[in-house]
């Protein structure tokens, strides 16, 4: 016989069992873990590019190192991980400067001037204030030993350029006693190149001038002025005339005759300024009839005076006498000395004697002076 189910009074459902508390603190504890896990994985990244490029530095690859530094630096060094690494980013930037600064160095040891100027300039600006002053040195001694090999090369306008440079980054003058030998060295090792075939006696001289006005106690301007530059000086001053340059001509001489009275080339340099220098004119009847007056006899009277109104007096003096061609010019055979205010005057056939024309009472119209070391010319009006 069958059994009736029990009965079960009807009422509202009962609620599901919850599940364990584990599976919701799954979610917070990995992504805990993994805020921990980014830093610590990009910190020994950056950490072992520093360590790389400390080893490569050591060894001297010095690029690889450079490569190194910098990723180790934008690891460590953007916004979100220079709060945990900055430490490592500021070790990254200071060995960026730091290879920057022995690679320069290096490449000055080596000759490779233009390299070096780059990676000192490198680590000058890399804004570390102790690797910018180091920087600086180390630029002092690329540009002397720069300039240095530039003048050994007979390149004395780059070396001088380039010594001229240190002053710039040496401010507390540790090379400046080497940098002014080296310039004096140059500026009279290229006085001397210039006095090579083919001779160019003025741009010679402006070296050994150079020399002993800017460094006149080296010992290069002694040497100087003790041979080179007196004979330079008057050599040069012969150019000067070939070049019809007379009155650096003059200046040349005189320098010469008044700062090395006693030398050799001092005498002859006197005996030049002295020299009687060509005179030629022209006879001509008037400013507006230029007309040549030929076949006349003209004299230059070196002393005149007056004696009267509209009337000189040229005794006492030389007198320098010639005869105008059939085109009126004259020349004087062998020249006359140097001298100021020489008196032209003319035969006058008419009254039989020489005459000469006057602005006013006193004052001749045709005077000439003859300068040193310059031929003169001159137009003579009669009227």
């Amino acid at each position: 016989m069958s059994q009736a189910a029990q009965y079960a009074p009807a009422g509202p459902d009962q609620p599901a069992a919850r599940p364990r508390r584990t599976r919701l603190l799954i979610v917070p504890v990995a992504i805990a873990l993994l805020l921990v896990a980014i830093p610590c994985v990009t910190y020994a990244f950056a950490n072992n590019q520093l360590s790389q490029a400390q080893t490569s530095e050591a060894h001297g690859a010095y690029s690889q190192a450079l490569s190194q530094y910098a990723t180790a630096q934008s690891v460590a060094g953007n916004p979100v991980s220079r709060i945990l690494l900055g430490d490592l980013a500021d070790r990254a930037k200071a060995g960026t400067a730091e290879t920057h600064f022995v690679w320069g160095a290096q490449l000055t040891q080596q000759g490779k001037f233009a390299n070096s100027e780059t990676q000192l300039r490198a680590a000058i600006n890399s804004g570390i204030a102790d690797w910018a002053v180091r920087g600086n040195a180390g630029l002092a001694d690329l540009f002397h030993a720069w300039g240095k090999s530039l003048v050994a090369s007979n390149q004395f306008q780059a070396g001088i350029d380039k010594y001229r440079q240190v002053a710039a980054v040496d401010p507390t003058g540790n090379l400046t006693a080497s940098t002014n030998a080296g310039l004096a060295a140059a500026y009279g090792g290229f006085a001397q190149w210039y006095l090579q075939q083919p001779v160019d006696y003025p741009n010679a001289l402006i070296w050994y001038e150079n020399l002993v006005k800017e460094f006149p106690d080296s010992q290069d301007a002694k040497l100087a002025k003790a041979s080179s530059l007196p004979q330079t000086l008057y050599n040069a001053g012969v150019a000067f005339v070939q070049q019809m340059r007379f009155q650096q001509a003059r200046d040349a001489m005189t320098e010469l005759v008044q700062t090395y009275p006693a030398t050799t080339w001092a005498t002859q340099g006197n005996a030049a300024l002295q020299a009687n220098q060509p005179l030629t004119g022209q006879l001509i009847l008037s400013d507006q009839n230029p007309t040549p007056v030929a076949n006349r006899l003209v004299r230059i009277a070196s002393h005149w005076k007056i004696v009267r109104a509209h009337t000189y007096d040229d005794s006492g003096g030389h007198i320098y006498q010639t005869t105008t061609d059939a085109k009126g010019n004259f020349s004087v055979p062998g020249g006359i000395p140097p001298g100021p205010k020489y008196l032209i005057t003319w035969w006058d056939p008419t009254r039989s004697t020489f005459v000469t024309t006057f602005v006013n009472d006193s004052l001749p119209v045709n005077l000439i002076t003859v300068n040193p070391l310059e031929p003169a010319h001159t137009t003579v009006a009669t009227s």
